[in-house]
């Protein structure tokens, strides 16, 4: 008997990415704006670092040469060489970001919404009669103290039908067909 009261309580995993859409879509589509912007400015403040680290570079090499039009053909290659870099450097940023920011917004929207959809079926299984049903968060979570007091909420709502049935049934009152329903903590 021990041993199936310890498996009914027993926390199965969700393996669902999207539990709860309308909580999650906000989350992940914010974070992946701010991490898909963040890449997008690194990869701007890179390439302009190296565009002017570059382009002075070229400048101060050309200086002592005293010939201006190689000078602005020297300056005309240097950029047409670093579009040929900057482009695909802004590619590149773009999709890492993106696949960054998409894990990262899964991840974050799945540990908000997956303690809100357990506390949601709790809350529904409680509604239906069922008091044996406790709350089950993973070790360590930063949960704990709310699954510890929805379980308390349930253990307090068993005493208390507990202690009226059995103070109808001392009274000899019949139960009423609805409470029957209704189930605790097997003594």
């Amino acid at each position: 008997m021990a041993e199936k009261s310890h498996a009914r309580f027993k926390r199965r995993p969700i393996r669902n990415f999207i539990i709860m859409p309308e909580v999650q879509w906000p989350y992940i589509i914010r974070l992946l704006a701010i991490v898909n912007l963040a890449g997008v400015l690194m990869a701007t403040t890179i390439c302009a670092v190296f565009y002017f680290r570059y382009n002075s570079g070229a400048l101060t090499a050309g200086a002592g040469s005293g010939d201006m039009v190689n000078q602005s053909l020297m300056g005309v290659l240097v950029e047409e060489n670093l579009l040929d870099v900057i482009i695909p450097a802004f590619i590149i940023a773009d999709i890492v970001s993106l696949a960054i920011g998409l894990w990262l917004s899964l991840y974050f929207s799945r540990k908000i919404s997956v303690p809100i959809y357990r506390v949601s079926k709790w809350a529904e299984v409680i509604n239906r009669g069922d008091l044996t049903f406790r709350l089950k968060f993973r070790p360590g979570d930063d949960l704990q103290s709310l699954e510890e007091a929805c379980n308390l909420v349930s253990d307090t709502y068993s005493k208390i039908i507990d202690d009226l049935r059995r103070q109808i049934t001392e009274s000899n009152l019949s139960l009423p067909k609805s409470s029957e329903s209704v189930r605790t903590k097997p003594r």
